[in-house]
């Protein structure tokens, strides 16, 4: 039997921006995906999934040779990994020739947006010994630093230049991170839709860019509650401004403190930057889902 495993992901700095170049802070949680592949006899793929309270969430039978779906739980996600799978073979040959059962776990809730898809093609790119980010491009799509974090073992820069990933490890561990939250918005964004959405259009001139790119370098040099607030606070109106969404602070005006959005904007995670007791703070309005950043991230 072989065992994969894989961190989820949060992006703290240049969403969306980070597909043109501009260089942004990757987060890998102390959350992810692990992946058990045993071999079986019989001409077939075995999949089953568990979430982050063991229950099976989803399950397939595959033919080994078509990869045609024999039998599965969800027909979307059955098509999705068969696209996986195929993909893996065009890039190896020699991937999937014997019958085989698969288990994934994950430690998060899939609805979570910490990257349910990221780690699984990561995982599998480890089992197929190909590339993880030439798999990506076939699948899924994305600027390829939800990877990056899947194989890191502390905060990332990462940024994508004529198509070539850079990845740079760095020691981001702020002195306030004891101020650092991350909450769950209770509902998930289709990352996949934003993206192809964003990409339709070209929102970001080298100016933005370069505003990004100077908040990135002072969020990381700060060891103001006050600076950083105000560093977040900068980054959210930009964004906002570009996307021509209203930021999610409107929605909390009576925090004390800041909060910026994570990743694809209308769902999963946001931080907030604010007292000690924040995580009480939005309990009270119904955001149970939350953790301090020393929970969360490694």
């Amino acid at each position: 039997m072989k065992s994969f495993y894989s961190n989820g992901k949060v992006l703290l700095t240049g969403e969306y921006s980070v597909l043109n170049g501009s260089l942004a802070i990757g987060l890998p949680t102390k959350m992810g995906q692990d992946m058990l592949v045993e071999n079986i006899l019989n001409e077939k793929i075995s999949w089953l999934s568990f979430n982050m309270n063991s229950e099976k969430w989803f399950e397939c039978l595959f033919d080994l040779k078509s990869l045609n779906v024999l039998g599965t739980s969800d027909k979307n996600i059955s098509l999705r990994l068969k696209k996986i799978l195929e993909s893996s073979r065009d890039l190896n040959s020699k991937f999937l020739k014997t019958g085989k059962k698969i288990i994934t776990n994950l430690d998060f809730d899939y609805k979570w947006g910490l990257g349910t898809s990221s780690t699984l093609i990561n995982n599998i790119s480890k089992w197929a010994e190909i590339n993880p980010y030439e798999l990506l491009k076939k699948t899924f799509g994305g600027s390829g630093y939800d990877l990056a974090c899947a194989e890191a073992n502390s905060p990332i820069l990462f940024s994508l230049n004529s198509g070539k990933e850079k990845v740079i490890p760095v020691n981001f561990n702020p002195i306030l991170k004891k101020n650092l939250f991350f909450i769950y918005q209770n509902k998930k964004q289709n990352t996949k839709k934003s993206l192809e959405e964003y990409q339709n259009q070209n929102l970001f001139d080298k100016s933005t860019i370069n505003r990004i790119y100077k908040i990135r370098q002072d969020l990381m040099s700060t060891s103001n509650i006050n600076e950083f607030r105000k560093l977040i606070d900068y980054h959210e109106n930009i964004m906002s401004s570009v996307l021509k969404i209203d930021s999610i602070n409107k929605k909390f005006r009576d925090y004390e403190g800041s909060i910026k959005s994570l990743g694809a904007w209308g769902g999963d995670f946001f931080l907030a930057v604010g007292p000690e007791d924040s995580l009480d703070y939005f309990k009270k309005r119904n955001y149970k889902i939350g953790y301090k950043y020393a929970d969360f991230i490694l």
